[in-house]
C-alpha cells in the first residue's frame, strides 16, 4: 500500500512538474513571438532630402546636436580666390535647429530652408540694428563642409566655403 501511495504521489508530482513546463514554455514562446512582431512591424520613416539638407546644416535636434557651427574657410569671387584676412579667417555662422542664426560678429536672426538648395537667412545686424535677408545657393554640403554662392551687389558671383567648426 505504501508503494502504491509513493507510485501516485510520484506521478502526481511529475504532472505538476511537466504542467508547469508547458506553462513556462508557452509564457516564454508569447514573449518571444511579441517581440518579434513588434521589431519587424517598426518602421523607420525615411527622411527627405530637405529634412536631411536642413538635419547637415543645423542637426537633428538630438541630444547634443541641437545646432552646428560653420567657420568661413574660402571666398572665391567669379572663380577667383580672395585670400582671407586673419579677421576673417575666424569668421563663424552658427545655425541652430530651431530656426535660429548668429555669427561670430554677434549678429542674429533666422535661417530656412524651403526648397532643397536654397538657405534664406535673414540677419539683424548688431551694429546697426538693420535687419537684411539673402538667399544663398547651396552648392554642397555635408558633416564637413558647407558651400554656398550668392550674386554680390556688383554683379559678380560670391563663392564661400565654410569648416564645420564644432
Amino acid at each position: 500500500m505504501q508503494r502504491m501511495v509513493i507510485s501516485i504521489l510520484a506521478y502526481f508530482i511529475q504532472e505538476d512538474y511537466l504542467n508547469k513546463m508547458r506553462l513556462k514554455n508557452t509564457i516564454l514562446l508569447i514573449l518571444l513571438s511579441t517581440i518579434i512582431v513588434v521589431i519587424g512591424c517598426t518602421k523607420t520613416v525615411p527622411k527627405t532630402p530637405l529634412e536631411f539638407q536642413k538635419e547637415l546644416l543645423a542637426g537633428t535636434s538630438a541630444y547634443l546636436n541641437t545646432q552646428r557651427t560653420w567657420q568661413l574657410d574660402s571666398f572665391y569671387v567669379d572663380g577667383i580666390n580672395f585670400p582671407l584676412t586673419s579677421l576673417q579667417k575666424g569668421y563663424k555662422k552658427t545655425f541652430s535647429y530651431d530656426g535660429v542664426y548668429s555669427d561670430s560678429e554677434m549678429n542674429t536672426g533666422n535661417w530656412e530652408i524651403k526648397t532643397i538648395g536654397k538657405l534664406k537667412q535673414t540677419i539683424v545686424y548688431k551694429t546697426t540694428n538693420k535687419q537684411d535677408s539673402s538667399v544663398f545657393d547651396i552648392v554642397s554640403i555635408n558633416a564637413a563642409r558647407l558651400n554656398l554662392t550668392i550674386k554680390l551687389s556688383n554683379g559678380k558671383l560670391g563663392s564661400y566655403s565654410f569648416k564645420i567648426s564644432n
